[in-house]
């Protein structure tokens, strides 16, 4: 549900709005709406921009190995972004050099051990020695005769070789001069080790530097926020009396106001409290759903956070989820695989942060267990042709391959039953956002449909149905607005048709995707079946190495399908709820989630 909200309007003397802002904020419950102007300011961007460097900084120093002589550092704040970031670039910078004079010192290499005093004392004597390359079939055997050529290597189709020719003599050969580095092989060797020296011991240091740096710029990433935050809501006051007096609107869960009110009455300011005008006002949404509709929260959230005026869709859609996930996955072996795994992560008391994910892990695993066990299927073995008392006794409850209880109609029938109660809910919200007169529609729809099936499958094409649709036909085309339209019938019956053709047209298409439930589940199972098959075909004969064969094409093959399944699993209910459910709910969306000016300095402990 959506906690209630109450809105403040407050008045402050221009010159106490600053000192009133920090008191504000160590408060900490009042919301602030900012405005666009302020999220535009260029001053606003570069903090954003320097919040995001820094944290990309952190990620890096987490990166690190652990420290080996933890030190501390005497920089804080930007001074400590860039001391570090300095350190990281010379890092970058020297490995970049590294790369060049590794290339510079492969060019040695391609002429073997290069002796270069042995060459110097050949050059002291009135000698000189040349470098040349040329294509290895272009090689000329005079030449060793003619000019001393030595032969040193040949790769990738050219040979390397040197000449030794007294000093002054002219050596004219069609073969490419080699060229050296002006750096000897020596002094590149020195560079190499005196550079790889001083990135070992920066990085070192940064490694040991790293705790105390990662909690330095932590806070220093929570000041920025604060300073943005600060400014986004001194920005927010609008300028009254000449500037003399700040008019700030700001809003306060109506569960906790009386104490923020006790907390006002104790300021030099003027308030007033009151509750928010439809139509007029945005309040902030805070979520109040219980612990197992809160851990499907963040999933909405991923595609919109609701409208303060409607009803909150999340503890009706996380039962359909648990049981779509289920049957996507559609095998009962992996619900009980991801039971285990999550009950052994909760019992480790490992990741705390990740423990509301956790708790709907072990939801979906339930969710799988159970339509795993519907859909009879247990790790791709086919539950309906395995004989063991304890299966034989749950077949009845498991689907048939014809008939209308098979996975397939099932899908199908799941998918009328999601979208008739969207519609219920439509209702509930229309109501309270716009009056009951606004959803006599979806109640005629609502007749039509239900009622109408419920008529069929009782008495069959009879009185009941035809009632049915009558009612529904005159809430669709004659009660399909305001009741001061009930004058203007042609209206009315316009817009009746245009509905009908849109609700039609949309309705078949949202019942119709519901299918992919079946599809899914289907290919995951028959996945599962296939590894199982190419377990027991191809692991052999031979004793114990089959038995390895067979196990690791399982484990592979399983894992594979797990993950696989996985994925679609989540995504595609996910669509169902955001597209089908959302869309014949009446959704609407667009809400602001409740985040009051705080301090927050302490929020990450």
């Amino acid at each position: 549900m959506i906690t209630p909200m109450t809105k403040l309007s407050i008045l402050i003397y221009h010159r106490d709005y600053q000192s009133f802002l920090e008191k504000l904020r160590q408060h900490g419950v009042v919301h602030v709406h900012p405005k666009k102007t302020s999220l535009q300011d260029e001053r606003y961007r570069t903090k954003l921009n320097s919040i995001k460097q820094v944290s990309n900084l952190i990620k890096q120093l987490e990166k690190l190995p652990a420290a080996q002589n933890p030190v501390d550092t005497e920089f804080r704040n930007e001074a400590l972004y860039n001391f570090i970031d300095d350190k990281f670039k010379e890092i970058e910078s020297l490995q970049q050099q590294l790369l060049y004079l590794q290339k510079e010192d492969s060019v040695y290499g391609l002429w073997g051990k290069y002796p270069e005093k042995v060459l110097d004392d050949i050059k002291a004597n009135n000698w000189d020695i040349r470098f040349f390359t040329v294509p290895a079939r272009k090689y000329d055997n005079k030449w060793e005769e003619d000019f001393n050529a030595f032969v040193i290597n040949e790769l990738a189709g050219l040979r390397y070789f040197t000449t030794i020719t007294p000093k002054g003599k002219d050596v004219d050969i069609e073969a490419d001069t080699f060229t050296f580095p002006a750096m000897t092989k020596q002094e590149i060797d020195k560079k190499l080790a005196d550079m790889n020296k001083i990135i070992s011991d920066t990085s070192q240091y940064l490694s040991d530097v790293a705790p105390k740096a990662v909690q330095y710029l932590k806070e220093y990433v929570i000041s920025i926020k604060e300073d943005n935050e600060f400014f986004k809501v001194s920005d927010a006051a609008e300028h009254l009396a000449e500037e003399k007096l700040m008019s700030l609107e700001g809003w306060v869960p109506a569960e906790i106001q009386d104490n923020t009110i006790k907390w006002l009455d104790s300021q030099e300011v003027y308030y007033e409290a009151s509750k928010p005008v439809i139509n007029q006002d945005n309040p902030p949404i805070k979520l109040k759903n219980n612990r197992f509709a809160r851990l499907f929260e963040f999933i909405g959230d991923m595609y919109s956070i609701p409208s303060y005026w409607e009803i909150d869709l999340t503890p009706f859609f996380a039962p359909f989820f648990v049981m779509f996930f289920g049957f996507c996955m559609g095998d009962a072996g992996y619900g009980l695989l991801m039971i285990a795994l999550v009950v052994a992560l909760l019992l480790s008391g490992k990741m705390p942060k990740m423990r509301p994910v956790m708790w709907l892990g072990l939801f979906l695993g339930i969710g799988t267990t159970i339509m795993g066990t519907i859909s009879g299927t247990f790790f791709g073995i086919e539950l309906m042709k395995v004989d063991i008392p304890f299966v034989n006794s749950l077949k009845g409850f498991m689907f048939r391959e014809d008939g209308w209880y098979s996975a397939f109609y099932f899908s199908l029938i799941l998918g009328v039953v999601q979208i008739i109660f969207g519609m219920c809910l439509k209702v509930v919200n229309l109501t309270k956002m716009y009056g009951f007169a606004s959803s006599l529609p979806t109640i005629g729809w609502i007749v039509l449909i239900l009622g109408g099936i419920l008529s069929y499958l009782i008495a069959g094409v009879g009185l009941p149905l035809y009632i049915c649709a009558g009612v529904g036909a005159v809430l669709i085309f004659l009660l399909n607005g305001p009741f001061t339209k009930i004058y203007s019938p042609f209206v009315n019956i316009g817009s009746g048709l245009w509905d009908t053709y849109n609700m039609l047209t949309g309705l078949l298409g949202d019942i119709l995707s519901y299918i992919r439930l079946f599809a899914l589940g289907l290919s995951g199972s028959i996945l599962g079946l296939v590894f199982n098959d190419l377990a027991m075909r191809m692991s052999g004969n031979i004793p114990v190495v089959s038995t390895i064969i067979m196990l690791l094409i399982l484990l592979f093959g399983h894992a594979m399908n797990i993950a696989l399944s996985g994925l679609s699993a989540f995504v595609h209910p996910m669509r169902l709820t955001f597209v089908e459910f959302y869309k014949n709910a009446g959704f609407v969306g667009g809400g602001k989630k409740y985040d009051p000016f705080r301090d927050r300095t302490h929020e990450d402990e």
